[in-house]
């Protein structure tokens, strides 16, 4: 009786896993391609390189290159996608503070994202930069 039991349990696990194997692949693709546009619309927030342009004043050029920048930025998954292929940029001048070292300071507001993101800065990585200057040539 408890074999019989077991052989047909067996069975129906087998069952279970073996048949209708096309609707079981349906299935399972309609949840991934589900739970990828959800993943897209939520909001979540992200760290994102920032592309640093710097414009030293006149008689003057920048000696070392600019260090990384990042920045959190949320929003919707898709915006970050897309911030991932297009960077935001960071305007800067660089005026020589004397012993040719110029100070920068970067605020979140400085960041120019690309039109039509529904996207905030919320953080800066790092929000100072000291920037060694040399005369230009």
């Amino acid at each position: 009786m408890m074999a019989e039991r077991a052989r047909r349990l067996r069975r129906r696990l087998r069952g279970a896993v073996t048949e209708r194997w096309p609707a079981k692949i349906t299935a399972l693709v309609l949840a991934v391609l589900l739970w990828l546009v959800v993943t897209l619309q939520a909001p979540t927030e992200g760290w994102v390189d920032v592309r640093v342009d710097v414009t030293p004043d006149s008689g003057v050029a920048l000696a070392d290159p600019v260090p990384k920048v990042r920045a959190l930025i949320a929003g919707r998954g898709r915006d970050l996608i897309e911030l991932a292929g297009t960077h935001p940029v960071l305007r800067a001048e660089a005026a020589d503070n004397g012993g040719g070292v110029a100070v920068l300071v970067f605020a979140a507001s400085d960041v120019e994202l690309p039109a039509g993101l529904d996207a905030r800065v919320r953080e800066l990585r790092p929000r100072v930069v000291r920037l060694h200057l040399k005369p230009a040539p």
